[in-house]
């Protein structure tokens, strides 16, 4: 079930690149979110589909996948336990972006780029294949207990974000459109913060909270017109 909502603000956005890749050096991977919800039955085909793009990749093209779970389904009989405002919020500004009249779930964004339902295979497959690769990102990341300590210098026309994710979610839902499912998932996304400005260099130290099964981060660079220009894996040993 798709649930559409305004966006909250019309931004001005600039038009997304096309054509040529940015620059002639190693690609970063493909980033792609996926904006979801527990609370909505349309999103564990999408859940699915995104673990599974997680684990194998597609055409050897590398990628980094991200579930987003939005909190506007949340007053329908369940709390999604992984849903945040931030993360509605980031779905509005894509929105607008984009030049989408509305949001709703399952939504997937291609690189910042390009959004799509998220179960949908076929065009899934198509816009990754279609998508300028990022270039890759110049970061470092220092993995311990409780923190990750990332460091980043972003391009001159992008800030440096980076999310970590949590992998091998479970969740038995009582109540609401999924209720009697266990729905589980992979590349959760638990912190999403800025390593660095435009044109600087940046450290960040990101806190992990306990019980959290912390599988990796990535960071990448995205312009103000939100694609994504930029990215590392972080992988965590």
């Amino acid at each position: 079930m798709l649930r559409l909502f305004a966006p909250l603000a019309l931004l001005a956005a600039c038009a997304p690149a096309e054509g040529t890749p940015r620059g002639s050096g190693p690609a970063g991977p493909l980033v792609l979110e996926l904006f979801t919800s527990q609370g909505c039955s349309s999103c564990p085909p999408a859940d699915r589909l995104l673990d599974k793009l997680a684990a194998t990749g597609i055409d050897g093209t590398e990628l980094a996948p991200l579930s987003f779970h939005v909190d506007y389904w949340d007053d329908l009989g369940w709390p999604d336990p992984y849903a945040s405002p931030a993360w509605t919020e980031r779905q509005r500004q894509y929105a607008v972006a984009l030049n989408d009249k509305s949001v709703y779930t399952p939504e997937l964004v291609v690189g910042g780029r390009a959004g799509m339902v998220g179960s949908n295979a076929v065009a899934i497959s198509a816009a990754i294949a279609r998508a300028e690769r990022p270039a890759l990102l110049s970061a470092t990341a220092a993995w311990r207990e409780r923190t990750v300590v990332v460091t980043a210098v972003a391009p001159a026309d992008a800030d440096v974000l980076v999310a970590v994710w949590e992998d091998g979610t479970k969740t038995a839902v009582p109540r609401g459109e999924n209720a009697g499912e266990t729905l589980r998932g992979d590349r959760v996304v638990r912190r999403l913060e800025r390593v660095a400005k435009a044109g600087e260099r940046g450290t960040l130290t990101v806190a992990l909270a306990p019980g959290w099964k912390i599988g990796g981060a990535v960071a990448f660079a995205q312009r103000p017109d939100k694609a994504i220009v930029a990215s590392a894996l972080l992988r965590r040993d």
